[in-house]
């Protein structure tokens, strides 16, 4: 779901990952303005037309909007009407076999979740962000490229790290705060 540029991102990483035989296309709410295959792929329709398809058959789906909140909305709505979500993680990411990572997230190639880590679903983590050993990262949250959360570090729901930045060592960014940029969160009185 989502035929923009982390839809194409989402893409590649499934290519990247050998499913491209198993990837059916693209939905889109703007699909009437976007072309009619994306790197061969057909823009099938808008999330009505896959709810519909939902209610026929079964699918795993990656919701890939940038926009967090979309992002969780309709995936909540899909997963009410019975939508499966797959996990993408680029062949050049990394997840410990103790870290949790959710459903429904995209990991981009040189993505990290080091021990002990847990990413919450339908989250991005981009091309070379860390998410550090003990760190908590809750659900539809957006870690930018080059990004680091730090070890012990909490992020809430829905918040974005934008490129670059970093969330220290048990420092906490609140639910739906955004980082900016190359900005470090120290912990508070650490």
């Amino acid at each position: 779901m989502g035929a923009g540029g982390f839809g194409r991102v989402a893409l590649d990483v499934l290519l990247a990952g050998g499913f491209g035989d198993r990837t059916l296309g693209f939905y889109d709410d703007a699909h009437a303005v976007l072309p009619g295959r994306i790197r061969g792929y057909p823009v099938l329709g808008d999330v009505e037309m896959l709810k519909s398809m939902l209610s026929v058959e079964p699918a795993h789906v990656v919701v890939a909007i940038t926009a967090n909140e979309a992002r969780l909305r309709i995936a909540n709505t899909l997963r009410r009407l019975g939508g499966e979500f797959f996990t993408p993680a680029h062949p050049l990411a990394h997840v410990s076999d103790v870290a949790v990572v959710g459903d429904g997230s995209v990991l981009a190639a040189g993505a990290v979740v080091h021990p002990d880590a847990s990413v919450g679903s339908h989250c991005f983590v981009g091309p070379g962000a860390v998410v550090d050993r003990d760190a908590e990262v809750g659900a539809g949250v957006w870690i930018s490229a080059g990004a680091v959360v730090g070890p012990g570090a909490r992020v809430g729901a829905r918040a974005v790290i934008g490129a670059n930045a970093s969330i220290g060592r048990k420092a906490e960014v609140g639910v739906e705060v955004e980082v900016e940029a190359a900005r470090h969160v120290a912990r508070e009185g650490g």
